[in-house]
């Protein structure tokens, strides 16, 4: 059982990542997503540690206290950068990423920012950000109720509004974004998750990656992603509609398999774990 105290801190320059890591082989960096933690990863963690891989599972910046870098934003092009100094401190010259919906995002951006660096990528619950523009009324409406909380988080007084009636809006997101994933491994997700944020520079950071989304992206996020990728999507997440997804395919210059989870929402490496895995494994075996 993975707890905090497995957990190390390892620097470079002004920044420090808060991370647990296990097993031994080629290296596989896991990536938690809003509102989350790293020990959501635990069990998928172990399964690749038996598998013969070594796993590097990280706070997102801005989730930890010792993670905070006063000053440094949240922007695509930072936290793509946060990625690729993980390895740095880290004394790795690459590794696979996988990463769950902002997780997710900072995968997208390190593949694109430092291919040389990273071997392939596994987003999950997110498209690439370049094709999130719906085609048409039906769909605008679609992501609009499951993305609401983009706008929520702009306001001044959203860390107020979160806190309120014991994070009662952490639970309301989880709800609507995975309705049907019910149990001790997600009521403990969202108990993780409300501890975390107890802390309000925390909550701060987290919804400060929102706060982040109006900044100008880099011409280098917008480069080709020369590695293979496996995205995974639920079917039931982003109101259905997994347009996006398919034309993220053609960002991959490697190639991209889509998996998608006819039962799941927004957290389908969990709510559909062991299929997860099982496809995960898959991919890491074909990629070089």
């Amino acid at each position: 059982m993975v707890s905090e105290s497995d957990f190390q801190n390892v620097s470079l320059g002004e920044q420090t990542w808060r991370y647990y890591e296990s097993g031994e082989g080629r290296p596989v960096v896991l990536m938690h997503g809003f509102p989350d933690t790293p020990l959501s990863w635990a069990g998928i963690a172990r399964s690749l540690n038996q598998a013969g891989y070594r796993t590097i599972v990280p706070y997102l910046r801005g989730y930890h206290l010792d993670t905070l870098v006063p000053g440094r934003p949240y922007d695509a092009l930072h936290v793509a950068e946060d990625a690729i100094g993980l390895l740095d401190a880290l004394g790795l010259e690459s590794a696979l990423l996988v990463g769950h919906d902002w997780g997710a995002t900072v995968v997208y951006g390190a593949a694109s920012l430092a291919p040389d660096r990273v071997r392939g990528i596994v987003p999950i619950g997110i498209p690439h950000p370049q094709t999130l523009k719906p085609k048409n009324a039906l769909q605008a409406v679609g992501m609009f109720a499951m993305a609401r909380h983009f706008i929520y988080f702009q306001l001044p007084w959203a860390e107020a509004g979160t806190r309120r009636s014991d994070f009662r809006y952490i639970d309301t997101l989880y709800q609507r974004w995975a309705p049907g994933w019910q149990g001790l491994e997600r009521d403990a997700a969202v108990a993780r998750a409300k501890a975390a944020f107890s802390t309000p520079e925390v909550l701060t950071g987290a919804i400060d990656w929102y706060r982040a989304m109006g900044a100008k992206v880099d011409r280098r996020l917008r480069a080709p992603i020369r590695c293979s990728g496996l995205m995974v999507a639920g079917a039931k997440d982003f109101g259905g509609h997994l347009g996006p997804y398919k034309k993220s395919r053609g960002l991959f210059e490697g190639g991209a398999e889509l998996l998608v989870m006819p039962d799941a929402g927004h957290w389908p490496h969990r709510e559909e774990e062991s299929q997860f895995t099982d496809a995960l494994l898959r991919f890491l075996g074909r990629t070089p």
